[in-house]
Order: C-alpha cells, then structure tokens, then sequence
C-alpha cells in the first residue's frame, strides 16, 4: 500500500539518478520550474496576471526575450518575459544561479517521487530571490508542476524495446504523521532503443514485499515496456517472482552491488 502525505529526507542520490538516467526530463523540468517563477514574479510586478483586467494592474507585459543558462543538465533555453514600462532579469540567472539550480534540481527530484506542496513551492521562490508571491500564486504554481510530474510519471513507455533493465529498491525517511517511518522507492531504469537509459518508472510504498512488486512491474507493463531481455536486480524473492509473472522470456542476473 502507497504511503500519502509523506516528505522525503535530503539527499543526492535521486537527483543523481534521474539526472544520469533522463537527462532530457531533467532539463525540460528545469526549464519549466524556472519558467513559471518568472511569470509568477512578472505578475506581481504588473499587479495582476497575464491578459487580466484589474484595476490594480500598474504594467503589462512586451513579449520575451531568450536568454540560455548553463545547468549540469545542460544548456536550457529560456524566454524572459519583457515589460512595456521599465525591464525585468531574474535574480537567480545572476549570482545566485548556482543556489537556484540546486535548489531546481532538488525540487524537480521530490516532484518525481511525492508531488508538489505549497511549502516547497514558497522554499523554492525564496532560495531564488522571489519573496512577494502570494497563497493562491503558489498554490497554483505547485498544481500545475504537480500535473507536469504526474504527466511524465504516467507517459507511454515508447522508446522500447526496453533491452536491459536494472530494478532496485531505494528505502527513505520520511515524516508522516509526525512521526519518522521507512518507506521504499520502487526503481526501475531501462535502456531504450535510442541506447539511452530512462527511468521508465517509480512507486513509493510502505513495505517492500512481492505483492508490491507485482504492482510496480504490471503497472510498468501497462504502460508499453516490451523487448526485455535482460533484467538485473538484488536476490529478494518477491521481486524475482514478480520478474518471473510480468517478463516472460527476459533472463535475470543478480546485481554485483548485493
């Protein structure tokens, strides 16, 4: 069963992974996050949003200008929102661009696993210079990289034949109730036929048993993996059941790490 309203401790190691593993998620994810702290930003500089009539408006906006910034996910392209009265330039593509990447990549990661709240929302606009945003701003922003999220959470599997996939399990603090608990991220990377990998998938549940496993591999099934031949994971029992039921004919070989 899935755990709900859990926070997941800091850490690297997810962001590593998905950086290495979906270069391409990373950057597109980036470059949306930072998209729309600028819209958000540019709408309290005008005092209302974009096509809004209100009698509180002071400015509106003059097109966008682009404008590339250097991440370790690579080079992304963004559009700069432009004013009709005075200019606007992000903070964060100034000295702080190193702390707002960092703190990008770490929102994009939990995104991944968890969703969005508000408070990481509001974290996140602070670490990048923007401090005026209001509730129903952040609200808004963290629903709709939550949708972002989800969309690539539940995308077609299509790049198959998925020849090699590697499926571990990555176990966590979290604080759920006001208490600290173990929970296990559910993780499988494949190689697509592009020769790229990919995380094809992830699942956040309470226990780590065969029946869960089951689920995260069905799940995975459905949504197009296909032309596995080879799958590498550690010993556990009710994986390598589950690996048996969902991948008929992919041969299984035990990870030198366990």
């Amino acid at each position: 069963m899935a755990v709900n309203d859990i926070v997941p401790a800091a850490g690297d190691y997810f962001d590593e992974t998905l950086a290495a593993a979906s270069p391409d998620l990373l950057r597109t994810m980036i470059r949306e996050f930072a998209q729309r702290m600028m819209d958000a930003e540019v709408e309290q500089l005008c005092g209302a949003g974009y096509g809004e009539v209100s009698s509180e408006r002071v400015n509106s906006r003059n097109g966008y200008r682009s404008r590339e910034w250097d991440t370790r996910a690579g080079t992304i392209e963004l559009a700069i929102p432009r004013l009709r009265s005075g200019s606007y330039f992000p903070d964060f593509l100034l000295d702080k661009r190193r702390r707002a990447e960092r703190a990008l990549t770490s929102v994009v990661a939990t995104s991944y696993l968890l969703g969005v709240s508000t408070r990481r929302m509001e974290k996140l606009a602070e670490s990048m210079g923007i401090t005026k945003l209001s509730k129903s701003q952040v609200s808004k922003m963290a629903a709709e990289l939550d949708e972002l999220v989800a969309s690539f959470r539940s995308r077609p599997l299509d790049g198959g034949p998925y020849t090699f996939v590697w499926i571990d399990a990555l176990t966590q603090k979290v604080r759920e109730g006001g208490r600290t608990v173990n929970v296990h991220c559910l993780i499988a990377t494949g190689v697509n036929a592009d020769g790229q990998r990919e995380i094809l998938g992830l699942d956040v549940v309470s226990c780590e048993d065969g029946a869960g496993w089951l689920a995260f591999l069905r799940g995975l099934v459905a949504r197009g993996l296909s032309g596995v031949l080879l799958v590498t994971s550690d010993c556990h029992a009710g994986l390598r059941d589950a690996i048996a039921a969902t991948l008929p004919g992919a041969s299984w070989q035990r990870c030198r790490t366990h």
